[in-house]
């Protein structure tokens, strides 16, 4: 399928695949605003998206979350799990120093395809969902290419939680929809 994405679809993909996490639709989203990718920013710019706008969204989730440790010790500790007591119970049962990393080897490759003979797919079910509705998006609008367009068409329905928040901070989706579908209108 990658052979249908025109250059600015690809580009979209390679950034998205870039970030050291998982590929999820905001980091996709994320890739059209990163550089130009045509009619696709355009209406992103126009409806109010920004990098700001996504970062400002993906703060709150778990998308772009910082793995706050002491928060989560706070919250367990809440509901009456004290993390010192697990931690120490653990050491009592195992040894000293059961949780603490151990350092590997120089030399050792610990890559996943070494580790699993085939390297994983970093695309969250969300973005596969994404790429695969940007290839019917496609040919729902008869074109032979999947563009950038296509990709924010497919992100616009799968999109929820942080995503929809960071699309829907000044039109809605629909909105969105209608601006981009009439400028690939107006192209054709």
């Amino acid at each position: 399928m990658f052979e249908r994405f025109s250059a600015q679809a690809r580009g979209v993909v390679v950034d998205a695949v870039a970030g050291s996490g998982p590929v999820t639709p905001m980091e996709l989203l994320t890739a059209l605003l990163t550089s130009d990718r045509g009619i696709a920013t355009e209406v992103l710019t126009e409806s109010g998206v920004s990098l700001d706008v996504i970062h400002h969204a993906g703060a709150g989730s778990n998308e772009g979350s910082s793995n706050n440790f002491d928060d989560d010790a706070e919250i367990l500790k809440s509901i009456g799990i004290d993390l010192d007591a697990v931690r120490e119970s653990l050491e009592q049962s195992f040894g000293e120093g059961v949780l603490d990393e151990t350092p590997v080897p120089d030399g050792v490759d610990t890559s996943r395809k070494s580790r699993f003979g085939f390297p994983r797919s970093r695309f969250e079910k969300d973005s596969k969902k994404v790429l695969e509705l940007s290839l019917r998006e496609a040919l729902a609008h008869k074109d032979n290419r999947i563009g950038a367009e296509h990709i924010l068409l497919g992100i616009l329905r799968v999109a929820d939680g942080a995503t929809r928040q960071a699309l829907e901070t000044q039109v809605t989706m629909s909105v969105i929809r209608e601006r981009l579908e009439a400028k690939m209108n107006r192209a054709a």
